[in-house]
C-alpha cells in the first residue's frame, strides 16, 4: 500500500452502517485522518465543503438505478464534482455489473468500487493512492513553480568563499562559507538591504539579531565570528555544526534517557538566555544544533527580544514563530514572558518522547488552534512516567506552567536521583 499520512476523506451518501464501518477502517489505519460526510440530501452544501477543506479523497455512494429525486441529487453532485477535475472521488454503487462502472468513470470517477467486493484493503488502498496522486500534483505545481522563478544572483562577499547553499527564506539566506581569515567553515546569514518597509524592519530585526548574540558567550549559544553591511547585504558569519540539528537527530527513535538528557541540555541553554533577559520566541528542533560531543547549542535569534522591549519593533501584537511549536499565547499574539520557551521545550520534549507533533493540522491556523484549547497529549503508557513533566512544560495556563528554567531542572535533578 502506498503509505502516507492524515489523510482527509469525504463520504457521500453512505448509509450510516456504510459510513461507520469506512471511518473505522480509515482511522484506525491514519489515527490523525479526518473523515466526514455529506448526505445526498444536501447535494447543493457539497461544493462549499470542498472548497472550505479540499479532501484528499471523495467516496460517492450511488444507485444508478435509484428514485428520480434521488437521481436528480446525484447529478447535482457529479455536476460540482466535474467543475473539480482535480478532486480524486471514487465511486461506490450497491449495482455491481460493468455498466456501472463505465457510467462512473464517464461522470469523472477516478476509481470504481463495487459494494458487494469491497473490502477494508479495497478502501485503504484506494484512500492511499489518492493521496499520492494528490501530493504528485503538488509537488510537480511546486517545481512548476521554480522551475519559473528567476535565478538570484549568486552572492559575493569579500573574505568569504560561498561552498553551498543551505537554507532561504523571505527574510534571509543562509549559505555555508569558507572563512579566509578564520582558515575554517562558517554559516553565513544573509539578507538584502533596501528603503521599503519590509527591508528595513527586516534589517533593524538582523542588527537585533547580532546584537543578541553577540552579548552572549557561552558554549550553548551560537557563536559570532563576524558582522557586515555592504551596499546591497548584511551579513553574520557565525560558528559551523557538521554534526546537524536535532530536526535530524529526530528521524531516529530516542530512548527515554536520551530525551531526558536533550531535555535537560537544552532547558540549561534557555537558563542562560532567561538570566540575560531573552526570550528565543522560536525555539524548534531546527534551531538546535549538535556539537560533536552531543551538547546542543542554540541558534537562530531572529525572533528574540528582550525582556525589558517595548514590543515595538520585535513583533508583540503579531503571531511570529513555527505553528508546530507555538505556546497559547504566542498563538493568540499575547504578551510573553520566558514561560513561551519552557512551553516549545514542551512540544520538542513530546517529540522526543514519541517520535510525532503532538498538534497537526491542515493550516497554521488549524494548528494553533489546538495549543490553544485541545488538552496537553497524553503520553503512551510506557512512558507514563514522564506525564508530570510534560503537564508542567505544556500547560495551557501560564500559572500553571513551570515558572522557570530553575523549577524544570530541580524536578528533573530529582527524576534522575531517584533512578540512580
Amino acid at each position: 500500500m502506498v503509505e502516507t499520512l492524515s489523510p482527509v476523506v469525504l463520504i457521500v451518501g453512505a448509509d450510516a452502517k456504510r459510513l461507520q464501518w469506512m471511518t473505522h477502517h480509515i482511522t484506525s489505519q491514519w489515527p490523525e485522518s479526518v473523515v466526514s460526510s455529506v448526505p445526498l440530501a444536501q447535494g447543493n452544501a457539497l461544493g462549499t465543503v470542498i472548497a472550505e477543506s479540499p479532501p484528499d479523497a471523495i467516496f460517492f455512494h450511488v444507485d444508478f438505478g435509484s428514485e428520480p429525486a434521488t437521481k436528480y441529487a446525484i447529478d447535482s453532485m457529479l455536476r460540482v464534482l466535474r467543475l473539480r477535475p482535480e478532486t480524486h472521488f471514487i465511486v461506490l454503487s450497491s449495482e455491481g455489473d460493468e455498466l456501472c462502472a463505465v457510467r462512473a468513470l464517464k461522470s469523472g470517477a477516478k476509481d470504481y468500487l463495487p459494494l458487494a467486493r469491497i473490502s477494508r484493503d479495497l478502501v485503504l488502498t484506494a484512500v492511499a493512492e489518492a493521496c499520492a496522486k494528490r501530493e504528485a500534483s503538488a509537488r510537480a505545481a511546486r517545481a512548476a513553480q521554480q522551475a519559473s522563478t528567476p535565478v538570484a544572483p549568486e552572492i559575493a562577499l569579500p573574505g568569504y568563499e560561498i561552498l553551498k547553499e543551505i537554507a532561504t527564506s523571505n527574510f534571509s539566506s543562509v549559505y555555508l562559507a569558507r572563512a579566509q581569515k578564520l582558515s575554517r567553515n562558517v554559516v553565513l546569514k544573509v539578507i538584502n538591504t533596501g528603503k521599503s518597509a519590509r527591508e528595513m524592519q527586516d534589517a533593524e530585526r538582523f542588527q537585533r539579531e547580532y546584537e543578541i548574540i553577540s552579548s552572549i558567550s557561552h558554549p550553548a549559544i551560537v557563536q559570532i565570528h563576524d558582522y557586515g553591511a555592504l551596499p546591497q547585504h548584511l551579513y553574520l558569519a557565525m560558528e559551523y555544526f557538521p554534526c546537524g540539528d536535532l530536526r535530524d537527530r529526530l528521524r531516529n527513535p530516542l530512548t527515554v534517557e536520551e530525551s531526558l538528557y536533550y531535555l535537560r541540555a537544552i532547558a540549561e541553554a534557555l537558563r542562560v538566555i532567561h538570566v540575560f533577559g531573552i526570550y528565543h520566541r522560536d525555539l524548534k528542533p531546527a534551531n538546535v544544533m549538535l556539537r560533536e560531543d552531543n551538547s546542543p547549542v542554540l541558534i537562530d535569534f531572529g525572533l528574540a527580544r528582550r525582556a525589558d522591549d517595548d514590543g515595538s519593533s520585535t513583533g508583540v501584537g503579531k503571531v511570529l514563530g513555527s505553528p508546530f511549536y507555538m505556546s497559547p499565547e504566542q498563538a493568540q499574539a499575547l504578551p510573553i514572558d520566558s514561560r513561551t520557551d519552557l512551553y516549545s521545550l514542551g512540544v520538542m520534549f513530546y517529540e522526543m518522547l514519541t517520535g510525532a507533533r503532538p498538534y497537526l493540522g491542515r493550516s497554521a491556523m488549524a494548528i494553533m488552534a489546538q495549543h490553544t484549547k485541545s488538552p496537553v497529549p497524553v503520553l503512551p503508557s510506557e512512558l507514563a512516567a514522564q506525564q508530570p513533566i510534560l503537564d508542567r512544560l505544556m500547560a495551557k495556563e501560564l500559572r500553571l506552567r513551570y515558572s522557570c528554567t530553575d523549577e524544570l531542572l530541580a524536578d528533573l535533578n530529582t527524576e534522575l536521583s531517584a533512578v540512580a
